[in-house]
């Protein structure tokens, strides 16, 4: 699902700052990938090429199977939308609507025909646990509740790459060790998760792990 083959990432100065240098590692579908590192190691840098919201300045990146550095922006936007889903430290949702109308945002921007939205809205809450929430506003929600709600969001158009940026972060132990356990159901033989984190409990729940230290990125031996 992921290649990078020396993907670098300079930004430019003066003085030049190399945030990302010579990051190569593959994630597979079917597996639970942890991206560990210290603060300012390049974490967040990395997250942002997988996630096709920065280029890389040097190397290549493939995702499921397409050279992403020949691409337009248009069409960069595509994959991103089509087949990446994204989960945050904080669950991001919108006050005003309830679960299911959170969850079917991204649907509005895929051009899902509306009859559909509810439906597959309704699926992706049941997947998370949350059947018996679909019309809670997210004030009544607990945290790990919001979170899930975040995560059926991100998977609602059934993504390919599951990317989560410190997903729980914000959660106590009980709800953490809850989502992981959500996390690792997710992963299927066509869909890879990617879990960048710097608590050791998540990192040692993924069958393999990427460290990042000085910007460079590498698997860990097993």
């Amino acid at each position: 699902m992921i290649a990078l083959n020396e993907v670098g990432r300079t930004f430019p100065g003066p003085p030049e700052v190399a945030a990302l240098r010579d990051a190569t590692f593959t994630v597979d579908a079917g597996e639970m990938v942890a991206i560990i590192g210290p603060s300012g190691s390049g974490k967040s840098t990395l997250l942002n090429v997988l996630g096709l919201l920065d280029e890389p300045t040097s190397g290549t990146y493939l995702l499921n199977g397409v050279d992403t550095g020949k691409l337009k922006e248009r069409s960069r936007t595509a994959l991103r939308a089509t087949t990446l889903g994204f989960v945050f430290q904080s669950a991001y949702v919108v006050a005003h609507l309830d679960c299911m109308a959170n969850v079917a945002l991204p649907l509005t921007h895929l051009g899902v025909p509306r009859k559909e939205r509810p439906v597959l809205a309704e699926a992706a809450l049941r997947s998370v646990g949350l059947g018996h929430r679909l019309h809670a506003r997210p004030n009544t929600l607990s945290g790990g509740e919001r979170q899930r709600v975040a995560i059926a969001r991100a998977i609602v158009h059934e993504p390919r790459v599951l990317l989560c940026d410190e997903p729980t972060g914000n959660l106590d132990s009980e709800n953490t060790q809850a989502v992981l356990d959500l996390l690792e159901n997710l992963v299927t033989g066509d869909r890879a998760v990617v879990v960048v984190t710097h608590e050791n409990e998540v990192a040692d729940r993924a069958g393999r792990t990427v460290k990042v230290v000085d910007g460079h990125a590498a698997p860990l031996a097993a």
